[in-house]
């Protein structure tokens, strides 16, 4: 039986701005690709510290985003034998109009962040990301499967994840509607594949 831990990522810059202005901070150009504050570097840093559930993981897929992408280096920086992998596959729930959740160029990406494997991107641009559209959650549901059997192929059995509150809410409980609570930045929770 596989070992999977989901971990939604550092407090982010659209995280802080949002507290201060609302819904409107995800759209604002400081916000692009959102990178981790301060106290999200923090929180990165001291759940890859001190937490002893993380000492076995041998894989961890991560989003493509610059925060989910720091918050997993900042975890595994110590832990040498662990592969991160990026996958767009795990980006936040809704894809489009949000301008923190729309990735940089993979070439920008790979210099930035050079322990991460970058293979699994078909572009390097951003295709996920559409600016005409918002995804839709069958769209979402689909991206879901889709990483399940990646999960469920692979030879790994201790796993962990980096994404972000919808997708992981999605993931987990199957309910990324549901407003009245998000998940706690860099906490890892238990995924039950079977």
């Amino acid at each position: 039986m596989k070992n999977i831990l989901c971990i939604r990522h550092g407090k982010a810059v659209h995280n802080e701005l949002s507290e201060e202005i609302g819904d409107n901070a995800y759209f604002l150009k400081e916000s692009f690709d959102a990178p981790l504050v301060e106290k999200g570097l923090n929180q990165a840093k001291d759940l890859g510290e001190n937490s002893e559930k993380l000492k076995n993981v041998e894989v961890v897929f991560v989003s493509t985003l610059t925060r989910t992408l720091q918050t997993a280096v900042s975890i595994f920086k110590n832990n040498h034998k662990v592969k991160i992998i990026a996958l767009d596959t795990i980006k936040e729930y809704p894809q489009g109009l949000e301008i923190c959740n729309k990735r940089r160029k993979k070439n920008e990406l790979k210099k930035e962040f050079k322990e991460v494997d970058f293979s699994k991107l078909d572009s390097d641009s951003d295709d996920l990301w559409r600016k005409d559209r918002i995804e839709k959650i069958e769209e979402l549901r689909e991206r879901i499967n889709k990483f399940k059997k990646i999960l469920i192929n692979t030879n790994y059995q201790n796993i962990a994840i980096v994404s972000h509150n919808n997708f992981l809410k999605e993931l987990l409980f199957k309910n990324c509607g549901d407003e009245s609570y998000d998940l706690d930045h860099c906490s890892p929770y238990k995924l039950d594949l079977f």
